[in-house]
């Protein structure tokens, strides 16, 4: 059964054609704008001005809109304003059934395929990641045999692949999943803030301290609590977190009363903290207390298998939040997402679907609503990003990891690209590992 508004002069002729369907009525411009724009109709039938169709087509891209004219020779400026069906008086029953029975198969279609692709997602979906690639299957491997025992582990990786996504999963997978997770933005904080946010402050202990002030170490509980960015913690607190870990203990500002931490303690970190010990900015005996298990995302240039997963992903959530109804990406589109080394990894994903979403005026993604510096000449050869100085044996390894990302891991098809045999690609494959 399909939703359709009627637009008509005598909408009576054509109701008993529509008898097996959900149908509504408009009388003017103002009551068809009201209901295009608050329900999901299947189709709208309109006669009257041209530009009523461009009306209907800007409140909702994705309606089929069925133009009733009085000459044939309309037809071309109704097709071109938008319609994607003309009948011209007098109407005949047959063709607006077969037309209405058209559309309710492509609806069917666009239903079935959402469907499969949503089961689709949620077959790659593991405790909140969405994932095909075996490195974040390994991964995830991982986070499953650490999570009983663990007390504390370091989460690395680029900004904007998902290290607070990974914390979470962690937590849910823990037997203190039950208990808060809380999360606290290292770099975000005052360096006159970041005791009383994490251990808390009595009453009077400073300046502005009017009541007492339960700290996120306390507040956590049995559950967990995430340090994000830990390593921007300014050196002079570094001593104070060390003591925490090692002990287990903590006061709040202005108290001699000693506190027991009972949280398990995840951290992350875009920087290469090893360097920053090096370089003095990172305690040595801090970062030894926080790596005794470390959780490596891989950034998204090395996990390509998953972008149009995690665009899918990104789209639903788009769809939701806003009622926009954008059912997926074209082929052009897609070309040009896995063609990209997003430096910005799923964040700036993230973005580039949403602004398409945002910007298209189809049922889809279309190229041109992503942004222009995402093309194939973008493609980096290496993690330094465009331009950078890598060997040889990288180089390829790259080049094939795009060919095969671009052909959806097809090898036939990729080997004809490569210009090279399949028996070849397959040595190549097994080679670097791809």
């Amino acid at each position: 059964m399909l939703n359709i508004l009627l637009s008509l002069q005598d909408a009576n002729t054509v109701l008993p054609f529509l008898k097996d369907h959900h149908v509504d009525f408009s009388d003017d411009l103002e009551s068809l704008r009201v209901l295009a724009s608050k329900n999901n109709y299947h189709i709208i039938m309109l006669e009257g001005t041209f530009d009523l169709i461009s009306t209907v087509k800007k409140l909702d891209p994705r309606v089929e809109v069925i133009y009733f004219g009085k000459k044939d020779d309309e037809a071309i400026t109704a097709i071109k304003e938008g319609a994607g069906t003309f009948f011209a008086h007098p109407l005949s029953k047959e063709k607006i059934q077969e037309a209405v029975r058209k559309i309710e198969e492509s609806v069917t279609v666009r239903r079935k395929t959402g469907e499969l692709e949503q089961q689709l997602v949620d077959s790659y979906t593991h405790h909140g990641i969405t994932a095909k690639n075996p490195q974040m299957l390994d991964m995830i491997s991982f986070l499953r045999n650490i999570s009983t025992h663990y007390q504390i582990v370091l989460v690395t990786g680029e900004t904007g692949t998902g290290k607070e996504v990974v914390a979470r999963a962690l937590h849910d997978l823990s037997p203190v999943s039950a208990h808060p997770f809380l999360t606290c933005n290292c770099g975000g904080l005052l360096e006159n803030l970041i005791a009383s946010e994490l251990f808390g402050h009595q009453k009077g202990a400073f300046t502005g301290a009017d009541r007492d002030k339960m700290g996120l170490f306390e507040a956590a509980g049995k559950g967990t609590l995430f340090l994000d960015e830990i390593g921007e913690l300014p050196l002079s607190f570094q001593p104070h977190l060390l003591r925490v870990l090692q002990n287990g203990e903590y006061r709040r500002i202005g108290s001699q009363k000693t506190d027991t931490a009972l949280c398990r303690i995840i951290a992350a970190t875009h920087r290469p903290l090893d360097l920053d010990v090096k370089e003095g900015r990172f305690r040595e005996d801090l970062f030894f207390r926080i790596t005794p298990l470390i959780i490596k995302i891989p950034p998204l240039r090395e996990r390509k298998d998953d972008l149009l997963l995690l665009s899918r992903v990104i789209l639903n959530r788009f769809n939701q939040r806003t009622g926009k109804r954008v059912n997926g990406i074209s082929r052009p589109a897609q070309t040009a997402l896995l063609a990209y080394d997003w430096p910005g990894n799923i964040r700036e994903l993230e973005h580039t679907i949403e602004r398409a979403a945002l910007l298209t005026t189809e049922s889809f993604i279309r190229r041109e609503d992503i942004p222009t510096h995402l093309n194939e000449e973008n493609v980096s050869l290496g993690v330094g990003g465009v331009g950078a100085l890598i060997s040889l044996a990288d180089a390829e390894k790259q080049h094939i990891q795009n060919v095969l990302a671009l052909q959806a891991g097809n090898r036939t098809k990729s080997a004809l690209i490569l210009k090279i045999s399949r028996r070849a690609l397959i040595r190549k494959i097994e080679k670097y590992n791809l």
